[in-house]
C-alpha cells in the first residue's frame, strides 16, 4: 500500500510539473513573440511565424507582421545592438547596463586582487594571529579600491565612517543609549548623504573651517574640486553609501552586544562543528578586537563594497583573525561556483535579454502607444499580454540580481572570504511573502532580522515590526521615493493576512495526517497562488512602473473584464500548482533536515557516553549541552534569527531573546 501510494503521488507530481512547465513555456513564447515586433533584425518569415504564434497564444489577438511600419518596427527605448543571432539586446535597466559594461574591468580586478589576497592568506596561515598580517593588507587594499572608484571624493565617506567609529567606541555598551546613538548617527548621516551629498564641495568645507586653517591650506583643500583632480571611475560615491551604512550599523551593534555580554566570543579550544560564516556571526573569534583596522578593512572590503552580499562585522573580522577552512573556499568549489552558478546564469540572462524585451516594454509602457485600452497600432495589450509582461519582468529582475550578487560573492570566495549567498531559490519557487524575502536578498534579510526585528521584540510584536522593517527597507534603497514606499506598504499590508492564514492552518491542521488531507493542500495552494500575484504586483510597483503604472494596468483589466477573468483563472491554476509543488518540496527538505539532526544528535550522545562512561549523569549533561545546547548557542542568540524573513517567525524571535 505504501509503495502504491508513493507511485500515485509521484504520478500526480509529474502531471503538475508538466502543467506548470507547459504554462510557463507558453507564456515565455508569448513574450518572445511580443518582443519580435520591436526588433528590426528579425527576417520577415520569422516575424510572420511569431505573429501567428502570438495570435494563437493570446486572448487579445496579438500583433501582425506589418503594424503600419516597415517590418513592423518602431524604436523601443533601451534596445541596443546585440551579439546573438542578430537580435537586439534589452539594456533598458540602468543597473544591468552599468554592470554589464564594466564587467570586463571588474573581472580583471577580481582575478588580480584574488590572487594577491590568497597569497597573503597563505603567508598568514602559520601565524598565531593571522590578523597581524591580513588586517594591514586589507586596510591598504580597501583604501586603494575606494580611491580608484571615487578619487578624492572618497574622503567624504571616509570622514563619516571615522566619525561613526569614534561614536561607537565611546557609546557601545551603554544600556539603551548605545543602540540609539549607533543607529541615530548612521541613519541621520544616510539621510543627509541621500539628499545633500551631491552638493558637497571641498571649497565649502575649507570655507567652513577657515578659522582653523591657513589660507594656503584652504586653497589646497579647495583645489580637490578642480577638474584636473582625480575624480575616480565612479565619482558619485553617495550611490554606494547605503551599503556602507549597513556595515557601520553592524560594527556598532556587534560591539555593543559584545560589551554588554549579550553575545560571547569563542573560547580557547572551542571547536565548533560548523566553522562557517553563520557560526561566527553570533560567536566571533576571541581574537576580534573591534579595532580601527578591522573596521576600515570591513567597511571598504572591495568584493562587497559595490553591491553586497551583506556580511556582518563579526563574521568578517573573525575571518581576518583566523581564515575559515570551510568547503566553499576550496579552489575546486570556487571553480565550480564560477562555472555553474555564475557563468551559467549569466549566459541564460544574455539569451533572455536578446529574446525577451519585457523590461523595455514595461518601462516604456507600450500599452499606451497609439490609443487607449491597450489597443494601439503596435498590437493589442489586453490582460493576458500585460500579465505575461509583469511575470517576465520579475524573472528578469531575479536573473539580473542573481548575476550581480553571485559575481561579487565569487570575488569574495576567490579571495578567501566566505559570505552568504543571496538568491537561495528560483523566483518561480516562492508562494509566500515571508518565503520570498528569505530567498531573494537573503543576506540583507538576515541583517534585518538581526539588527531590527529581534531588537524590537521579535515575534512578540510581529505585526508592528513588519512595518518597521519594510519601512526601513523602502527608505534605505533610495532617498524617499514614493514607488519604494508604496512597495513597502504593499508587502507589509499583505503580510498580516498571510500570517493570519498561517496561524489558522497551524491551529486546525496540527498533525501530519491532517496536513495530508486534500482540503488542506488545495486551500494552501490557492493561498499560495494568490500571494504570487501580490509578489508580482508589488515588485512591478517598486522597481518598474510605480503605483500610477499599476493603476494603468488595472484600467486595462477593467476595460476587458471577460479576458481578465479568464486570465486570472488560468494564472491561478498555474500558480497554485506551482505553489503546491513548492510546499511539497519544502516539506521533503524539512524532513531531510530533521533526519540529519537526529543522526547528529545520536552520534553526539554516543560520543558522550563513550567519553564519560565513569559518570553517566554528568556525561549526559555535558555531552547534551555540547551537542544541543552548544550548537543552539552557536546558531542561536541573534544568529538563530538569521533564517527568518524580515517579519521573522516565532522561533526566530524567541531564539534571539533566549540567546540574549
Amino acid at each position: 500500500n505504501d509503495l502504491l501510494h508513493r507511485r500515485v503521488a509521484m504520478r500526480r507530481r509529474a502531471y503538475l510539473w508538466a502543467f506548470v512547465i507547459a504554462a510557463f513555456t507558453s507564456w515565455s513564447l508569448k513574450c518572445m513573440a511580443m518582443s519580435v515586433r520591436w526588433d528590426p533584425g528579425v527576417s520577415k518569415p520569422v516575424r510572420d511565424a511569431f505573429a501567428a504564434a502570438e495570435r494563437s497564444l493570446g486572448f487579445g489577438g496579438g500583433g501582425d507582421a506589418t503594424m503600419g511600419q516597415p517590418y513592423g518596427y518602431r524604436g523601443l527605448p533601451g534596445l541596443a545592438k546585440g551579439w546573438i543571432a542578430g537580435r537586439r539586446n534589452d539594456l533598458s535597466d540602468n543597473q544591468w547596463r552599468t554592470f554589464r559594461d564594466n564587467l570586463p574591468l571588474l573581472a580583471a580586478a577580481a582575478v588580480a586582487t584574488s590572487a594577491l589576497s590568497r597569497a597573503m592568506r597563505r603567508a598568514a596561515r602559520g601565524a598565531r594571529d593571522a590578523g597581524k598580517i591580513l588586517i594591514p593588507f586589507h586596510v591598504v587594499y580597501g583604501a586603494a579600491f575606494a580611491f580608484f572608484l571615487h578619487g578624492f571624493g572618497a574622503l567624504w565617506p571616509a570622514c563619516l565612517c571615522l566619525a561613526h567609529y569614534a561614536l561607537c567606541r565611546a557609546a557601545a555598551g551603554w544600556p539603551k543609549i548605545g543602540p540609539i546613538l549607533v543607529w541615530g548617527f548612521a541613519v541621520a548621516a544616510l539621510a543627509r548623504v541621500q539628499f545633500r551629498a551631491h552638493e558637497w564641495t571641498f571649497a565649502s568645507l575649507a570655507e567652513a573651517a577657515s578659522p582653523m586653517l591657513s589660507r594656503a591650506a584652504r586653497q589646497r583643500i579647495a583645489a580637490l574640486d578642480a577638474p584636473r583632480a582625480f575624480r575616480g571611475f565612479a565619482p558619485r560615491w553617495w550611490i554606494h553609501y547605503n551599503l556602507l551604512t549597513l556595515r557601520m550599523i553592524s560594527f556598532g551593534m556587534d560591539l555593543h552586544w559584545r560589551r554588554s555580554g549579550a553575545e560571547d566570543a569563542q573560547k580557547p579550544g572551542d571547536d565548533h562543528p560548523r566553522d562557517d560564516h553563520r557560526t561566527s556571526t553570533s560567536r566571533p573569534r576571541r581574537e576580534v578586537r573591534y579595532s580601527l583596522g578591522e573596521y576600515l578593512a570591513y567597511v571598504t572590503y572591495p568584493p562587497l563594497y559595490l553591491a553586497g552580499p551583506t556580511c556582518t562585522f563579526n563574521a568578517f573580522a573573525s575571518q581576518l583573525r583566523r581564515p575559515l577552512m570551510c568547503a566553499s573556499l576550496r579552489p575546486r568549489s570556487v571553480a565550480r561556483y564560477a562555472g555553474a552558478k555564475f557563468a551559467g546564469v549569466l549566459l541564460i540572462l544574455e539569451v533572455w535579454t536578446h529574446t525577451v524585451y519585457a523590461n523595455a516594454m514595461c518601462k516604456s509602457r507600450v500599452w499606451q502607444w497609439g490609443g487607449g485600452g491597450g489597443r494601439g497600432e503596435y498590437g493589442a495589450y489586453g490582460p493576458f499580454e500585460v500579465g505575461v509582461l509583469s511575470l517576465m519582468v520579475l524573472n528578469f529582475m531575479w536573473l539580473k540580481f542573481t548575476v550581480v550578487w553571485r559575481f561579487f560573492r565569487l570575488w569574495a570566495l576567490a579571495s578567501g572570504v566566505d559570505v552568504p549567498e543571496n538568491m537561495l531559490r528560483c523566483i518561480n519557487n516562492n508562494a509566500t511573502i515571508l518565503g520570498f524575502w528569505k530567498g531573494w536578498h537573503a543576506s540583507y534579510n538576515r541583517w534585518l532580522v538581526r539588527y531590527i526585528y529581534v531588537p524590537l521584540g521579535g515575534a512578540r510584536y510581529r505585526l508592528l515590526n513588519v512595518w518597521a522593517v519594510f519601512g526601513f527597507v523602502g527608505a534605505w534603497h533610495d532617498k524617499v521615493a514614493w514607488r519604494l514606499i508604496h512597495w513597502a506598504w504593499i508587502f507589509a499590508l499583505f503580510l498580516a493576512p498571510e500570517m493570519a492564514v498561517s496561524a489558522i492552518g497551524a491551529k486546525y491542521y496540527r498533525t501530519p495526517e491532517a496536513r495530508s488531507k486534500p482540503t488542506y493542500k488545495l486551500a494552501r495552494a490557492a493561498c499560495g497562488g494568490a500571494m504570487i500575484h501580490v509578489l508580482v504586483a508589488g515588485n512591478m510597483v517598486g522597481y518598474v512602473v510605480g503605483l500610477d503604472g499599476l493603476s494603468q494596468l488595472g484600467r486595462l483589466y477593467a476595460d476587458d473584464v471577460g479576458s481578465a477573468l479568464r486570465f486570472f483563472a488560468m494564472t491561478m491554476a498555474m500558480m497554485s500548482a506551482a505553489a503546491h509543488l513548492g510546499f511539497e518540496q519544502r516539506a521533503r527538505e524539512d524532513a531531510a533536515r530533521e533526519d540529519a539532526a537526529r543522526e547528529d544528535a545520536g552520534k553526539g550522545a554516543a560520543g558522550c557516553d563513550t567519553a564519560v562512561s565513569g559518570d553517566t549523569a554528568g556525561g549526559d549533561t555535558a555531552g547534551g549541552g555540547d551537542t544541543a545546547g552548544g550548537r543552539r548557542r552557536a546558531a542561536g542568540g541573534r544568529g538563530s534569527a538569521e533564517d527568518a524573513a524580515p517579519a521573522g517567525d516565532s522561533n526566530a524571535g524567541e531564539g534571539g531573546r533566549r540567546g540574549r
